[in-house]
């Protein structure tokens, strides 16, 4: 009898708890929101900033610093009111700062980035070639079109817009501009900071690019989720390292330094990362639950109960394992130059993102011990590259609540959720300059557009480039 009590108080608990999270009222934009039009001018400006090959290479002799010089020169030509009304510091050919005076100068500053270098681009597979900036089918088409060429240019047309209707923000707005982002920002990001720090200069809040709204990104709701990164993932390369005897093949010893590695790598693979709900994923699937079906709702609103099913359920699919686990690819290997010859060493490169909550520091050495092999090396490639993750920020702040109304107002379909961003951006930099991180940029994406970034025959719809500038010109009215 009082099992049965004790069951039904539990049943009472979970449906309660779960209905009066379903019921929390939804708040959207009360306002009618027109949506403008973006001009031929605007495709076009894109398209010739498209044109510019500013891509970059860890070896920095390998950049074609004669298309990374041609952004300053763009800027002044095509947005002519921004380049008169607006304060420009070129820190050097990586970084520029915008600044916009506001009206409060008691106000803590505002802070939008993005950047405009992009990676390489591969020889063959490309429909079209990739620099062409081709508008072509409601599309415009290349290298940098989702990143982040696409947010660089939607804020400066945001600006010019509002400049030309007389707007001055509330709060001063810089934007800051990296030109070797994909390459850890150290001439861009990393030298923009120190000047900021020298002038004193700390930010309310800062956005970056990051998340996006994401289409059919989760089976159990079909609704399209706009995704505010509120945390990010570290990041390290490791090295496997085994040495060998060299000599012919027909000899070999028990070992090689190649299978040590494979072995190493085997260890690896089958000792991932354990599963943790850090308090980001927790309000993400808090924000889920009016959406969701009554089951899953009634999973996701009593966690405290049911956090190992779901730990269960995310760990085993690539996209939500990476929001709950540590995660180690093995990307590249190397050994012998030839099928015969022994290889005198071998190594693999282990590419690493590291969940809040651990360092790099307890990821190395974590894997050291899985390895558990002194004729292997573990140890990063680069330590100064190597980071931790990212503070989670505020999701009650003044800066997530102007960029969640604006997303409520320029897209009153999406699902507004806090989330851990996977990959790493330019924003880490900035951690010791302000208390708020925001990771978004409004462009409505299904899981095949994504695999366009940093891939092949990369492309934005003119309807999600007129999104990102109607996001930005409403956002900035808030400031």
């Amino acid at each position: 009898m009082i099992l049965l009590i004790f069951l039904i108080l539990l049943i009472g608990v979970l449906v309660f708890r779960t209905v009066a999270y379903r019921d929390v009222p939804q708040l959207k934009s009360k306002e009618t929101f027109t949506p403008s039009t973006i001009s031929n001018e605007a495709i076009n400006r894109l398209s010739k900033f498209i044109q510019l090959k500013t891509v970059t290479y860890n070896d920095f002799s390998q950049i074609d610093m004669v298309e990374h010089r041609k952004v300053e020169g763009f800027f002044k030509k095509n947005f002519p009111l921004c380049s008169k009304s607006l304060n420009l510091t070129k820190i050097n050919d990586f970084g520029y700062i915008f600044r916009w005076e506001g009206k409060d100068k008691g106000k803590k500053p505002v802070l939008f980035m993005a950047h405009f270098d992009v990676v390489p681009v591969q020889d063959e597979g490309w429909g079209f070639p990739p620099f062409s900036g081709e508008v072509k089918e409601g599309h415009i088409l290349g290298r940098g079109t989702l990143d982040t060429k696409n947010t660089l240019l939607g804020i400066l047309e945001s600006t010019e817009k509002l400049i030309s209707e007389g707007f001055v923000p509330e709060s001063t707005i810089y934007f800051a501009f990296g030109g070797d982002e994909e390459v850890m920002g150290l001439q861009g990001a990393v030298k923009i900071v120190e000047y900021f720090k020298n002038k004193n200069i700390n930010f309310d809040w800062v956005i970056d690019e990051g998340s996006i709204i994401a289409q059919n990104m989760l089976s159990m709701t079909d609704k399209p989720l706009a995704l505010i990164g509120i945390a990010e993932k570290g990041f390290a390369n490791v090295r496997l390292l085994a040495h060998g005897e060299p000599g012919h093949a027909s000899m070999p010893p028990e070992h090689t330094a190649a299978g040590l590695i494979a072995r190493a790598v085997y260890r690896l693979e089958n000792n991932p990362f354990p599963v943790s709900l850090t308090k980001t994923v927790r309000e993400f699937l808090k924000s889920l639950i009016p959406h969701v079906s009554f089951s899953l709702a009634l999973v996701f609103s009593n966690l405290w109960l049911f956090a190992p099913v779901v730990k269960l359920i995310f760990k085993k699919n690539p996209k939500t394992a990476a929001m709950v686990r540590t995660t180690q690819a093995a990307t590249i290997l190397k050994g012998s130059n030839k099928d015969n010859i022994l290889p005198d060493k071998a190594e693999a490169i282990i590419n690493v993102r590291i969940l809040p909550g651990e360092t790099k520091s307890e990821v190395l050495n974590r894997m050291r011990s899985v390895v558990k092999d002194i004729q292997v090396s573990v140890g990063f490639t680069n330590e100064d590259d190597a980071s931790n993750p990212m503070g989670e920020s505020s999701s009650t702040a003044d800066g997530y609540i102007k960029i969640k109304n604006t997303v409520n107002k320029v897209y009153p379909e999406g699902i507004v959720s806090p989330f851990l961003v996977t990959a790493t951006t330019d924003s880490r930099h900035y951690k010791d300059i302000t208390d708020n991180i925001y990771r978004f940029v409004p462009m409505v994406l299904t899981n095949e557009d994504l695999k366009k970034i940093h891939g092949l025959n990369e492309s934005i719809s003119i309807e999600n480039y007129t999104l990102i500038i109607n996001f930005f010109t409403e956002l900035m009215k808030t400031i």
